[in-house]
């Protein structure tokens, strides 16, 4: 596991996306929350702060302990109480037409239940941003391409991917750009301390996925990826840049 001194505090921005509901045609909203992940690591690095006196190794091995078995109960078929947060349990896809159709190795995955202790959790919550949804581009995913994780880290000079809908980069003024992003996670307000990435660098180009090299020039730290777009169709753009931006991901 990576040393505990060189991780990043998580993001504490909520931000809430209106969209328009087409099912009722009757000009109401539903919204969807920004998903902002804390990582293990994240985890990891915000209690070592917290409790300066703590051995960050020791804390690192008892975390891992813990995490085997859990793992180790699951593989059992158990369900699991985590922390009294809530329990995971083993669920099962099952489309038999008949007894001798279900399969004995069957098809499990893992469902959620949480406690009333992490639901209170909430109780404090007020909303940072709030966006309506207007066919702007959204990022739902950035995973680096070289490691395959999807937890919010980028390595630079290295391929990265970044999902979503109607991402296509096109049109006059449209780019990618890694703006810093401070300690609470808001983006730095100042695009002269943007980096713009090179167009060749970006070599996939699709409304679902853009896969791009990570600037070698970053410093590293933490960034909001910009998206700007005019993209309409093909040999189309629109009159107006779109725009939207991902979550923090820490570039090293």
């Amino acid at each position: 596991m990576e040393n505990i001194s060189t991780l990043e505090n998580s993001s504490s921005i909520l931000s809430v996306t209106l969209h328009e509901n087409n099912f009722t045609k009757d000009g109401t909203y539903y919204a969807t929350v920004t998903r902002n992940t804390a990582t293990f690591k994240n985890i990891l690095s915000e209690i070592a702060e917290d409790n300066k006196g703590m051995d960050p190794f020791m804390l690192q091995f008892a975390t891992i302990l813990i995490q085997k078995k859990i793992l180790k109960m699951l593989e059992q078929g158990k369900a699991v109480n985590v922390l009294d947060l809530g329990t995971m349990y083993i669920a099962m896809k099952c489309n038999a037409k008949g007894k001798s159709d279900v399969s004995e190795s069957g098809n499990f995955y893992i469902k959620f239940t949480p406690t009333e202790l992490a639901n209170s959790a909430l109780s404090s919550l007020s909303v940072d941003k709030v966006v309506y949804a207007d066919g702007s581009p959204e990022i739902t995913e950035v995973t680096d391409l070289s490691s395959g994780s999807s937890e919010g880290s980028l390595s630079k000079g290295k391929p990265c991917r970044i999902s979503g809908s109607r991402l296509k980069i096109g049109g006059n003024e449209s780019g990618i750009w890694f703006a810093p992003a401070d300690a609470d996670g808001r983006t730095n307000a100042d695009e002269s301390t943007w980096v713009k990435t090179d167009e060749a660098s970006l070599f996939r180009n699709k409304p679902s996925e853009l896969n791009l090299f990570v600037p070698d020039s970053l410093e590293d730290g933490s960034y909001r990826i910009v998206l700007r777009t005019a993209y309409l169709g093909k040999g189309k753009s629109r009159k107006n840049i779109l725009e939207t931006e991902s979550d923090v991901v820490n570039v090293s």
